[in-house]
């Protein structure tokens, strides 16, 4: 009697003989019941996996920022954990944070409607702030060739790798001196900005000091329309 021919449990596609993963849709041949073992593995495997955790990004975007997301555009997927799932878990990150040590309040006795707006809403704010940096990105360096999507790309890593900067610098600051909190907003901005700037620099090419100069202006650009759209926002609530 002729055994049935075995298919993906993926794309369910017949699969050939003596392979290990299906040739329709990549996904492996031999796929075990779950259970809490492979489960473990597979959330450790997100975050230390060699060529592609969470681990590894944020060490190579420490090291060279501009060059990741330069390889990714290029055609290297396989070797960088997403940038955007990247974004959306550091964005959770910071929103946890944000709201239990209520960065956001220069007064812990005095929560004004604002503040309290904005830290409801941070993770919104952050993720908002990616495209429209995006876009000023791409309108300033627009001679660098990259089109939209791929200036998004290259904010979508450096909006994930901000949340560092946020747990590092911008974080226990707050906590521990949060009588000098615009000075420490200030230190936070700035260290972000020659950051970012380092990155475009890698990452777009060109003139080094043209590249500063633009990176600051898109950086104000997107905060003066992310305030505008919550002080519309504050305005439509009353």
């Amino acid at each position: 009697m002729d055994q049935p021919t075995p298919t993906c449990k993926n794309c369910e596609s017949a699969l050939p003989e003596n392979v290990q993963f299906c040739p329709n849709c990549g996904q492996k041949a031999e796929v075990h019941r779950l259970d809490m073992h492979h489960i473990l593995h597979e959330l450790i495997h997100v975050f230390t996996h060699a060529d592609k955790g969470i681990f590894f990004l944020t060490k190579e975007l420490v090291l060279h920022p501009g060059i990741v997301a330069k390889e990714y555009v290029a055609g290297k997927r396989k070797k960088y954990f997403n940038p955007f799932s990247y974004l959306v878990l550091t964005v959770a990150v910071s929103a946890f944070l944000t709201n239990y040590f209520h960065l956001l309040d220069i007064d812990l006795q005095r929560t004004t409607p604002a503040n309290a707006l904005v830290t409801k809403n941070i993770n919104l704010i952050f993720l908002t702030a990616v495209p429209i940096t995006s876009l000023f990105s791409w309108l300033l360096f627009r001679r660098s060739g990259y089109n939209y999507a791929e200036n998004l790309t290259q904010h979508a890593f450096m909006g994930g790798f901000r949340v560092f900067f946020f747990i590092l610098l911008y974080t226990p600051l707050v906590v521990f001196f949060r009588q000098y909190y615009f000075s420490v907003l200030s230190l936070y901005l700035m260290a972000w900005i020659a950051f970012l700037a380092w990155a475009n620099i890698q990452f777009y090419g060109g003139n080094k000091f043209l590249s500063v100069l633009k990176t600051v202006l898109s950086v104000v650009l997107t905060q003066v329309v992310v305030t505008s759209l919550i002080f519309i926002a504050i305005r439509m609530m009353h």
